[in-house]
């Protein structure tokens, strides 16, 4: 068993020190990169729920609770947790207003009446304290450097004895579709793609249980997720990571340049190529913490 590494001085200078955190903090930032994120989100129901439903379970969500989603993005996991409530309700909350448009138009489209929309910045949200049952957030805490700040204001507006989850990337070489997609980029464009590994920076065991505890829940978990992906050739998956990854760059692409681009891709990930199906591993940490009484 790995040995887990702890949110120390040395470990909270290198997070706060990350040079892509001072441009990935940014709200314009996120506003460029929602194009890239509405290519993503093709379909109104998420692509995979895998994920999403062990959060649900974890976190104990029950059909009759007024949860919160943090940096929901486009959506996710919150399309999914209003799929879950009967007469509950789930507040998508995001600072790019662009994606939180995307996340309106899915619900609208899956005729879903119980998701809000709200914007606000995870370092400062705008509700009253003791607001939520429950409280999730898929991918985001990864990228503020006061991330121990941004749980506390989780607990801040959270209820008493309510849980809150935070979902975050593993290790980027357990997770190769990021490598495979920037390989790909690097051949297409003959220029560097580096990997974004902002996104890897909890990904270590104990690094979200620190957070959580130094937040002040009384009681702290945390999990590793693992899946295999089974992505049958000619599904848009690779694309979509595409779209994720470089938002800026595929504005002008041609369907022969898309063709010619995802070949790269696919070419990096031949090892996980079986018949037709790609099996990609997918790793993520969920962290899970309980509010006093």
């Amino acid at each position: 068993m790995d040995a887990p590494h702890r949110l120390g001085k040395s470990v909270t200078e290198k997070l706060v020190t990350d040079p892509a955190s001072d441009t990935e903090n940014r709200t314009d930032y996120w506003k460029n990169r929602s194009a890239g994120w509405t290519e993503a989100a093709t379909a109104a129901k998420p692509n995979d729920d895998t994920f999403n439903l062990r959060l649900i379970e974890e976190v104990g969500i029950t059909p009759n609770m007024d949860v919160l989603d943090v940096a929901s993005g486009t959506g996710d996991p919150a399309i999914t947790i209003a799929g879950a409530l009967e007469i509950g309700s789930v507040t998508a909350c995001d600072m790019t207003s662009e994606m939180l448009a995307v996340a309106a138009a899915r619900a609208a489209k899956l005729s879903i009446i119980n998701l809000r929309i709200a914007a606000g910045n995870m370092n400062a949200l705008p509700f009253s304290n003791s607001t939520f049952d429950a409280i999730t957030s898929r991918n985001g805490l990864m990228f503020p450097d006061d991330k121990v700040g941004c749980a506390r204001e989780v607990l801040r507006v959270l209820k008493p004895e309510g849980t809150a989850g935070w979902m975050v990337w593993g290790p980027i070489e357990a997770n190769p579709t990021f490598l495979a997609v920037n390989a790909g980029l690097e051949k297409f464009f003959s220029e560097k793609f580096p990997p974004r590994m902002i996104r890897h920076n909890l990904g270590a065991p104990g690094l979200l249980t620190d957070v959580i505890k130094e937040a002040g829940f009384t009681s702290a978990k945390e999990i590793e997720l693992k899946q295999e992906r089974l992505i049958n050739v000619g599904d848009n998956y690779f694309r979509r990571a595409v779209a994720r990854t470089a938002p800026h760059r595929i504005g002008n692409l041609t369907e022969r340049d898309w063709m010619v681009l995802l070949e790269n891709v696919q070419n990096a990930c031949a090892n996980y190529l079986d018949g037709d199906i790609y099996r990609i591993p997918v790793v993520a940490r969920l962290g899970i913490g309980t509010a006093g009484s």
